[in-house]
């Protein structure tokens, strides 16, 4: 995968290498359960629900999981059919949001050092 960024008509590409620290999967989980259905729906806006402890409390309506519940051993079990939220993250607008990837913090890096070169980058995508 590929960070895609433009300068007055230039295209660079970064390549992203995910490191696997589970770090987003801990904090950015977009995994809601659904008591009336019982099943974990893996998609959900960021903010709709408000993180719950899911020992604390009789549930009755979704929650947002965190950290998310297919995580294990700081690996996703369900990697091959993950949500598009992780299969985009960190190549967004939004960029790691907070997360402290080190795959993003890489391409940052290396955006800044072709900035030098070329002049100010803009974020235009990313590519598979």
């Amino acid at each position: 995968m590929y960070a895609i960024y433009r300068s007055e008509g230039i295209e660079v590409a970064i390549p992203f290498e995910c490191r696997m620290c589970g770090k987003c999967c801990e904090k950015l989980s977009q995994c809601v359960y659904d008591p009336s259905k019982g099943k974990i729906i893996a998609e959900a806006d960021l903010g709709l629900f408000e993180y719950v402890e899911l020992n604390d409390v009789e549930l009755k309506s979704p929650i947002l999981i965190k950290p998310c519940p297919f995580l294990k051993d700081n690996r996703c079990a369900i990697h091959e059919i993950r949500p598009k939220s992780c299969r985009e993250f960190p190549l967004t607008e939004r960029g790691d949001m907070g997360v402290g990837c080190e795959g993003y913090r890489e391409i940052r890096a290396k955006a800044k050092a072709v900035e030098k070169a070329l002049g100010k980058l803009e974020f235009a995508g990313r590519l598979d």
